[in-house]
């Protein structure tokens, strides 16, 4: 792993490799850079100890998933074997990157400007983004800051409740305690995460306590847990800004990421966006060979039309 001073002295560890037209790879909350776009194997103990503690707080428990073989090594190889660099930060609060327990370090889309000073670091003149989840949130707004040096996203593992406004809604037999406020937002249902991370207590029968299992299972420090989920999660993006977008846009979620169905908002805000198709729930969409497909044939359709390629 590489490290920089960010633009606020923080430290950002990432991994570089390969040669070619730049793409930046934005993972989600509660794993590294390697443990969204890396070998399977890397998460697999981690998705293990979640289930068991999912089994012991709900009684039951999805299976670990069990992607496909020629998935497994993840997203890094297929783009490599497409002739890209391929740089895949820690964003701040995870792996091997700085981690304040400070609320403010992480507002005012830190982990945004943080990859455009790696960006400015590296002196690339042109990258391409792929955010899953909580990294497709970042690379929403690195696309709304505008940084001249983006020139396409693909958001993944995220739906409409990331617009500002946007109901959250669970299927019917997500375990959602009634006294959780309604309607129900991603703010709302992030700072019920960032609660129970801060209580360091599992809730029975409370969806939300999710985030303190991941802690648990990959050994991260609550607090540091919570402090991204108030100053970087909890904060929605405008479907204003979100009309400013003007690089292209490609939302892709696997079909069996439940939460992350409902697109047609994103679509309506973004300009430039159009939707693409996958397999995968939201542990495994990183993992399935049909997610590698759709990123690695956009990407090169970028670069043909820009002429890189």
């Amino acid at each position: 792993m590489n490290t920089f001073s960010s633009f606020d002295g923080a430290t950002i560890a990432y991994h570089d490799e390969g040669k070619g037209p730049a793409v930046i790879l934005l993972h989600g909350f509660g794993v590294d850079g390697l443990g969204q776009y890396g070998p399977f194997e890397r998460i697999l103990p981690a998705l293990e100890k979640k289930r068991e503690m999912f089994l012991e707080a709900f009684g039951k428990a999805l299976p670990v998933p069990d992607p496909p073989l020629e998935g497994r090594p993840g997203l890094i190889p297929p783009l490599l074997a497409a002739k890209a660099r391929v740089i895949v930060p820690d964003l701040r609060g995870f792996g091997a990157s700085s981690k304040p327990t400070d609320v403010a370090a992480y507002a005012d889309s830190a982990l945004a400007r943080d990859v455009i000073a790696l960006i400015e670091h590296l002196h690339l003149d042109a990258v391409d983004v792929v955010g899953f989840s909580m990294g497709a949130g970042t690379a929403a707004r690195l696309l709304i800051l505008r940084a001249p040096q983006v020139k396409s996203a693909i958001l993944a593992g995220i739906g409409d409740y990331a617009v500002e406004g946007t109901i959250l809604e669970f299927p019917k037999n997500f375990p959602v305690p009634e006294y959780v406020p309604r309607p129900l937002t991603a703010r709302i249902w992030a700072e019920e995460g960032a609660r129970i991370l801060e209580q360091g207590e599992i809730v029975p029968g409370h969806l939300a306590s999710a985030s303190l299992m991941a802690a648990r299972a990959t050994g991260a420090d609550p607090k540091v847990l919570a402090a991204v989920i108030r100053g970087a999660v909890a904060r929605q993006v405008t479907a204003e800004d979100l009309n400013q977008i003007r690089v292209p846009v490609l939302v892709l979620n696997g079909k069996a990421d439940v939460a992350n169905q409902k697109t047609a908002g994103l679509l309506k805000e973004i300009p430039t966006a159009c939707l693409g198709e996958c397999e995968g729930d939201h542990h495994s969409t990183t993992y399935q060979p049909t997610f590698h497909r759709a990123v690695v044939e956009w990407l090169e359709r970028q670069w043909q039309q820009r002429g890189v390629i």
